[in-house]
């Protein structure tokens, strides 16, 4: 993800990573049990069960793919065109009606879209000065004193850059900003690979934004269980930065690996998605 604060925020991170390893390999996906050990589990049942993550999967995939099809007319009839049509969509007249003109008509005679949906920002939230997310994290994550002071700082050094980003996205209070920044730090590490560009996070978080529009259960989840659920997201990213960063400074093959295995465990308990079929693909996020 290439915010401008980016190699500031992995800077803030790094020197905790080799912690972050530790931490990473006692506490990735026990294979015999079909389940998460304690940590990134617990810290997920506290905040996540609040949350109707469930269905995101599915619901992210027919938003993509009605992008995709938005995409597809902007290429073939222009961004202006569409946007028209989909105005006229929302009036209820068309290319064709009485309400357009006769030449734009015949110009674009096969423009054919739904109404724009309607923004709801289910995910938004009013934030809580008392909630402690760093403290849940360095208490399900810390075994000591040290790794639970060592754990707040990853947390608040994330959560003070990703804001300042936020804000300047317009991403603020809105767990959609926490989804977005979490997929493009997870999948990165996943696919040792460059962060998404601008466009791309920009488009995944518009995706993800009308995603949480249309569960309806968003709409109802009290403002402290939002923020928390959009912290723990932050609170991951610093985590699998943070240990991702020192891995590949010093190019440790096997705290590389450790922090792969972490990624695709929180992909999967966070989206309910296969890391494999999360990608970057023609510059824009997709999720297969």
């Amino acid at each position: 993800m290439k915010i401008r604060n980016y190699k500031k925020l992995a800077a803030l991170a790094f020197s905790f990573g080799l912690f972050c390893a530790g931490a990473a390999n006692a506490q990735t996906r026990n294979a015999y049990g079909g389940g998460y050990s304690t940590g990134y589990g617990t810290v997920y049942g506290s905040f996540g069960q609040a949350m109707a993550t469930q269905n995101i999967y599915n619901t992210m995939q027919m938003q993509m793919q009605k992008t995709m099809m938005r995409n597809a007319m902007i290429k073939k009839w222009g961004l202006a065109a569409v946007e028209k049509a989909e105005r006229e969509a929302r009036s209820g007249t068309s290319s064709s009606g009485s309400k357009t003109s006769g030449s734009s008509a015949r110009s674009n005679p096969k423009i054919n879209v739904p109404p724009p949906p309607v923004v709801r920002n289910h995910g938004v939230f009013r934030p809580d000065p008392t909630i402690d997310t760093g403290m849940s994290l360095a208490n399900a994550l810390g075994d000591t004193p040290e790794e639970k002071a060592l754990i707040k700082q990853i947390y608040t050094a994330t959560k003070t850059e990703y804001e300042k980003e936020a804000a300047l996205r317009g991403w603020k209070n809105n767990i959609a900003g926490g989804l977005t920044f979490f997929t493009a730090t997870a999948m990165s590490v996943y696919h040792d690979t460059d962060a998404p560009g601008d466009e791309a996070v920009n488009n995944y978080f518009k995706i993800l934004n009308s995603a949480l529009d249309e569960m309806p259960a968003f709409a109802t989840v009290p403002n402290k269980d939002k923020q928390g659920f959009n912290n723990m997201l932050i609170g991951f990213s610093g985590m699998l930065l943070g240990g991702y960063s020192q891995a590949k400074q010093t190019n440790d093959a096997d705290s590389l690996a450790t922090y792969k295995k972490l990624a695709g465990m929180l992909i999967e308990m966070v989206l309910k998605a296969d890391p494999e079929n999360l990608r970057l693909e023609n510059g824009q996020i997709v999720m297969k």
